[in-house]
């Protein structure tokens, strides 16, 4: 839907952080022309974007998807003057943000350029995906066409749902459930940390300050059909996880995997370290298989 709005007011070319979230059929079917921009621990290169001449940007600024790096002060300020100079819009995808651990919260960039940025936020990892309920903060400008929008595309939300969301909220039983949560998932979080150290200790981890899941780089020597390797390899043993290559639209850079931490149960990390690191030496040993 937002996409949609940005081709109506005249985007056509919007970067994208390489490696990203990778379901661009909205963006495909909106008629955007997809510009991929690499990241950093440091979130989206702001230079490279400006200097592509794309229009806009769709961007995870304080958790970048999936590599984990936060948009740093000094990019951020850059992104908010080019913003200003050259009348553009991000959409800022703000999907797990409430679980951060070893630092303060990060503000939204939308704080920083109201009229520019379009914020989106969900109940998706605090509460439950299943609920399907997700808001937009738009720039006033915007507010008509995407009003228009939506309801070209549903009938309306769901107001049990809301409802129920807005009750959580009134009471302070929502900021209770993430409290206990963040403690839950700081715990875990630690566990499989000292499992990986203790297992695969020469393997960089990064994004472990936030989220439901951490990135481990792998050996710069492998190619994406290794990691494609290990990933079956470890599926066919049982443990799920995924190669960062199906979220990147280039063949460049250090390979990586993503290991997810929301749903696993405490018991079960230790042994699916093993497994990893069982996987990822025979990767190196070009020996994968189950």
């Amino acid at each position: 839907m937002a996409c949609l709005v940005l081709r109506a007011v005249g985007l056509r070319r919007v970067a994208v952080e390489d490696p990203g979230y990778s379901d661009w059929v909205a963006v495909d079917k909106a008629g955007l022309q997809r510009v991929p921009i690499p990241v950093d621990e440091h979130g989206i290169d702001v230079d490279q974007l400006i200097a592509t001449g794309a229009e806009g940007a769709l961007i995870t600024p304080s958790h970048q998807f999936p590599i984990g790096g936060v948009l740093s002060a000094s990019r951020r300020q850059r992104l908010v003057r080019w913003l200003a100079q050259h009348d553009g819009y991000v959409l800022e995808d703000d999907y797990d943000a409430e679980f951060r651990y070893d630092q303060a919260p990060v503000g939204a960039l939308q704080g920083l350029a109201a009229d520019r940025v379009i914020y989106a936020g969900t109940a998706s990892k605090t509460l439950a995906p299943a609920l399907r309920i997700g808001w937009l903060v738009v720039p006033p400008e915007l507010v008509r066409p995407m009003d228009a929008e939506l309801r070209r595309w549903k009938e309306g939300s769901p107001r049990i749902e809301q409802d129920a969301l807005a009750h959580l909220l009134q009471t302070g039983a929502y900021d209770r459930h993430l409290r206990k949560m963040r403690r839950i998932y700081r715990g875990r979080r630690k566990h499989l940390l000292d499992c990986l150290a203790a297992e695969l200790p020469e393997l960089e981890i990064e994004g472990m300050a936030a989220g439901l899941h951490v990135t481990l780089r792998l050996p710069f020597e492998l190619t994406r059909a290794d990691e494609t390797q290990i990933v079956s390899g470890l599926r066919e043993r049982g443990l799920a996880t995924e190669g960062l290559g199906r979220y990147s639209q280039t063949a460049e850079g250090p390979r990586r995997l993503f290991v997810g931490y929301g749903r696993i149960t405490d018991s079960a990390i230790a042994s699916s370290v093993r497994l990893l690191a069982k996987a990822v030496r025979a990767a190196q040993r070009h020996e994968v298989g189950p």
